[in-house]
């Protein structure tokens, strides 16, 4: 919340509509995708079915970049929450928060290696806590008088609302893309649904609404508490800044303990689409293949693992960044500028098989358009008006995914679900 507030002012709840408009095109895309090629890969294998083996594995180094990046997002809060709930004085320590936050990972792949059932559960009731609590404080943020944040809060708090520029806008609406991610989770889990071809299309389509409407509505209440110069100076651990707000007593516990419960399983949900995403790409031949195996468990156990070592490095190297908030909006940008252009490629993907197959016309192919072109726009004006450091970062990993692509590319065999055929029968055995 913080840096999209700080990016779009009083107007960060309607960005995040906005972006949730467009991704929603996208989301009936998915929904019609798993329905016809359930698929452990998801995005990448979809490319990879409609535009051939170098354009996937284009895909998967765009999967790959956008989801560590997107891990390290949400482990970089993890810290600073449970250090703001134990130790508040070691909160805004960039190495301090980066090394709780590689605890939190490993303990997220532990759950996961436990199994996806169990995981599911847990996270059931996470979800139940996390829109509980942020339902109930919006209702007390909205039922209390405005007043001044408290004393350590700096920089013009007297302040509602910023002047709004596109620019300013359209950099919301690129961080509302990582905000309200995580509705495809259910796409990579599309192999071990048993039954039902549309669940996992209406589990991200039932995700992405639900996530769009509690957060704008609860931003919306917050923004009326506080103020955007608040939120603005306060954006690396905005929801700490929202309990101060509420009053002494029990919030601060409750709302800090909430964001950890949210940060964590959002941790493990991502583990999971990452580790889930490099089985496929294991399976076939764009990563290692000992990737591509399962455990006795029929779990994919060494891909889970690499997932879980490799992020919990990189989320140790935040920890030189200079400050917690400095840490938190580089990562923040990186993935959401990554997330977008899986995303593009994704419903890319979608109107290129609907189109050839002549199934689902709004929902494969018209809807998926509009999505690709207004998000694809969205990203690029933002690369293009950012600081230049993002658009480095951005130009860096599109350039970088092109030898990637080339070299993993070359050579790999077919994909269950290639065009023109169908989708093989689930690796991932037995299925839930």
């Amino acid at each position: 919340m913080g840096p999209i507030v700080a990016a779009a002012g009083a107007f960060a709840p309607l960005s995040l509509l906005s972006v949730s408009a467009i991704m929603l095109c996208i989301a009936v895309g998915f929904a019609q995708l798993t329905r016809i090629a359930p698929n452990a890969g998801s995005s990448y294998s979809w490319i990879r079915m409609a535009f051939g083996a170098r354009a996937g594995a284009y895909g998967a180094w765009l999967l790959l970049l956008s989801n560590f990046f997107a891990t390290m997002a949400t482990a970089v809060p993890a810290g600073i929450y449970t250090l703001d709930l134990l130790a508040p004085n070691l909160s805004q320590n960039p190495m301090w928060d980066a090394g709780v936050g590689a605890l939190w990972i490993l303990a997220s792949t532990v759950l996961l290696y436990v199994g996806i059932r169990p995981t599911a559960l847990v996270t059931a009731l996470a979800l139940a806590l996390e829109v509980g609590v942020l339902l109930c404080s919006a209702i007390a943020a909205l039922i209390m008088p405005h007043h001044a944040p408290p004393a350590h809060s700096v920089a013009a708090h007297d302040t509602h609302a910023f002047s709004l520029t596109l620019f300013g806008f359209v950099s919301a609406m690129t961080l509302g893309v990582w905000m309200n991610d995580g509705w495809e989770v259910s796409a990579s889990a599309s192999e071990e649904v048993n039954d039902d071809s549309r669940a996992a299309g209406r589990g991200g389509i039932t995700g992405l609404l639900l996530t769009t409407v509690v957060l704008a509505a609860a931003m919306a209440a917050y923004l009326r508490l506080g103020s955007v110069g608040g939120f603005t100076a306060n954006q690396a651990d905005a929801m700490r800044f929202v309990a101060d707000l509420l009053g002494d007593g029990f919030w601060r516990p409750l709302i800090i303990t909430t964001v950890l419960v949210s940060t964590s399983s959002t941790l493990w949900t991502t583990v999971l689409y990452l580790s889930r995403s490099v089985f496929a790409m294991g399976r076939d031949g764009v990563l290692p293949r000992g990737l591509g195996r399962l455990d006795a468990r029929s779990e994919p156990l060494w891909a889970l693992l690499a997932v879980g070592a490799l992020v919990t490095v990189c989320e140790v190297v935040t920890g030189f960044s200079p400050t917690a908030a400095d840490a938190l909006t580089e990562v923040l940008n990186a993935s959401s500028v990554f997330l977008g252009l899986l995303f593009v490629c994704s419903a890319a993907a979608a109107v290129r098989i609907f189109w050839a197959r002549r199934e689902a016309v709004w929902g494969g192919v018209l809807l998926p358009f509009v999505g690709l072109v207004t998000l694809g726009g969205v990203i690029a004006a933002t690369i293009l008006t950012e600081e230049r450091f993002l658009a480095y970062i951005a130009l860096a990993g599109v350039c970088l995914g092109i030898p990637f692509a080339a070299w993993r590319g070359r050579g790999v065999g077919k994909a269950a679900g290639d065009l023109p055929g169908h989708c093989e029968p689930s690796a991932l055995a037995p299925p839930l």
